[in-house]
């Protein structure tokens, strides 16, 4: 059941509560349709109203119960609706390129458009990101609030009610959208939204997704990859041996053992970089230029590093300033700093990326794999689900769908944004 905490309202010796405002989204996980943002203003006159609903978080209501509590809920209670369709979605998107920042962008005009009708003071929401981004979203009037941000706050009764307002808003909107282009579209972000999605391209065009979908999901990349790879990528075959691969076998490429040519004359851009000896991290620390080395992030100790020759998109380097190889003769400052760094790379590749997993490790020596040696390191690599495929496991080879300076663009925006 939804919990009432005791210090906001006691039924029997009927003590007058503090009022309150809940918040909470419904869509962020969904790749088709747009983004929901509610709030309701809960006080002691519709808190009983709302218990007598059975109001409860939305994810433990069924859609078709949802629908019928809305009703009685905006009914009972002053509310607010936001909600941003995917056109929008994708514009503030591609500005504010953090998913965190636009929730509160949401939450904070939710809000908002509440305070314009009645005054109050407390406000509660799910803690989706660090609760200044909604603060400092907030305009004159919601600059008075006491937000209490915490996780699993769909507990609290007017989250719950927001909860179901956002979700009935979004089942609302999508299957409106459907209606307008003529095909249902499933909720989630499964391989079934994965496979309408290809069948919608395919019918009406990649370019239908800026008005149905979030385009910053995996979803678009693998979608309309799979579209344009019949034209974008040529495939040849090659008479010479390129190489001698044992584990290659006979008549896999059409020919006892000898692979076939990708043209990617776009990896030149890798193949051209110098290749100087000595320590990069060195090199690069030292460097005045922090784009033209890759170097995200600066500590006192330590510094994080794009690796221009990745495993995946984002794969980032976290390193010791001093040339040290042994990770026992880290001291303690270079210890905390480096994994923080960690922490922060994390967050920043999950918000700017939507990555599904990490790879985290330090090779210590050449023979358990350090390219280099000398200056101690840890790779942070980021991970999606189909990430490896046929092209690493037959063809031996990795595709890397970003440039460098692209990347880099995009994560030091995110990490200049965490640390403001």
């Amino acid at each position: 059941m939804t919990r009432i905490l005791e210090k906001d309202y006691d039924s029997e010796k009927g003590r007058k509560m503090n009022p309150w405002i809940g918040t909470d989204e419904s869509g962020k996980g969904d790749y088709f349709g747009g983004l929901s943002v509610a709030a309701v203003y809960v006080d002691d006159s519709t808190l009983p109203k709302l218990k007598s609903l059975g109001v409860k978080d939305s994810k433990r209501t069924s859609d078709a119960v949802i629908r019928e509590l809305a009703r009685n809920i905006k009914e009972n209670c002053i509310n607010s609706i936001v909600y941003i369709g995917p056109e929008k979605y994708n514009e503030l998107y591609a500005k504010i390129r953090n998913l965190n920042r636009l929730l509160a962008w949401g939450h904070a005009r939710a809000i908002e458009n509440i305070l314009e009708k009645v005054d109050c003071k407390n406000v509660k929401t799910d803690q989706f990101g660090d609760k200044r981004f909604v603060l400092n979203a907030l305009m004159k009037k919601g600059k008075q609030i006491i937000l209490e941000q915490r996780p699993k706050a769909e507990d609290d009764i007017a989250v719950a009610a927001a909860s179901i307002l956002a979700r009935d808003e979004f089942l609302m909107r999508i299957e409106q959208l459907g209606e307008k282009i003529g095909i249902e579209l499933p909720k989630g972000a499964s391989s079934l939204v994965e496979e309408k999605a290809k069948l919608i391209v395919k019918e009406k065009g990649k370019d239908i997704l800026t008005k149905i979908a979030k385009l910053h999901f995996k979803t678009t990349e693998i979608v309309t990859r799979a579209r344009d790879s019949c034209s974008s990528v040529t495939i040849t075959k090659h008479r010479e041996p390129i190489t001698d691969n044992p584990r290659l076998p006979e008549n896999l490429f059409g020919g006892q053992g000898k692979p076939n040519l990708l043209w990617a004359p776009w990896r030149m851009e890798y193949i051209n970089i110098s290749k100087d000896p000595g320590c990069i991290f060195c090199k690069a620390i030292k460097s005045a230029d922090d784009r033209k080395s890759y170097i995200l992030k600066r500590t006192e100790k330590a510094f994080c590093i794009m690796n221009i020759f990745p495993y995946n998109n984002g794969h980032l380097m976290v390193a010791p300033k001093r040339h040290i190889g042994e990770i026992e003769k880290l001291d303690k400052t270079e210890l905390m700093e480096m994994m923080q760094l960690v922490q922060e790379s994390i967050q920043v590749l999950k918000e700017t990326f939507n990555t599904d997993g990490f790879n985290i490790g330090i090779n210590l020596g050449k023979v358990a794999g350090a390219g280099v040696e000398g200056h101690i390191h840890i790779h942070i690599v980021p991970r999606w689900t189909g990430d490896t495929n046929f092209m690493p496991i037959i063809a031996n080879t990795k595709i890397i769908s970003q440039s460098l300076d692209e990347g880099y663009n995009l994560l030091s925006k995110s990490f200049n944004h965490l640390n403001h």
